[in-house]
């Protein structure tokens, strides 16, 4: 996993969308940043997911973040990572998220993310004829020249 998103960015490049673009230094900065997304939610220790996360998760897909006293869909990243971590790492959209040989990146610029990679988990029929395809959405914020891992969604 370690060299596999780097070795992507390189064969496939990475889009960037919304008509503004992302340095070659932050893409470069974000390829590192989901990596070690990656090897954490594989290899979960929350001593080092502190050093690549943000203090607040924006989880679209954690069952208790829509009553969450932080905002909807908001979670302490302990909380993210105590009670949902290992049922995202396992789920089937996340294994295929690893696996993703499209990534595209999407410069949002809010309080939830300043950049989201999105990646390819099923193409369009792939799941089902007339599917429309799926993405997962990995969110990151830059704090001190460092992007940090600060949510997820899927897409649709």
């Amino acid at each position: 996993m370690k060299r596999f998103l780097p070795a992507l960015i390189l064969l496939f490049g990475v889009t960037i969308c919304n008509g503004q673009s992302i340095s070659k230094k932050d893409s470069l900065l974000i390829m590192k940043a989901l990596n070690n997304v990656f090897k954490n939610f594989k290899n979960p220790d929350f001593v080092e997911f502190q050093k690549i996360s943000t203090k607040v998760i924006y989880c679209i897909i954690c069952e208790d973040s829509k009553n969450s006293k932080l905002g909807i869909y908001d979670l302490k990243r302990n909380d993210f990572f105590n009670k949902h971590l290992k049922a995202i790492k396992n789920s089937e959209s996340w294994k295929r998220a690893s696996k993703s040989k499209e990534i595209i990146l999407y410069k949002q610029n809010s309080r939830r993310a300043d950049v989201i990679a999105f990646l390819t988990t099923w193409k369009a029929n792939e799941y089902a004829l007339g599917h429309e395809g799926a993405q997962l959405g990995i969110y990151f914020i830059k704090e001190n020249g460092v992007f940090k891992f600060s949510g997820l969604e899927t897409i649709p």
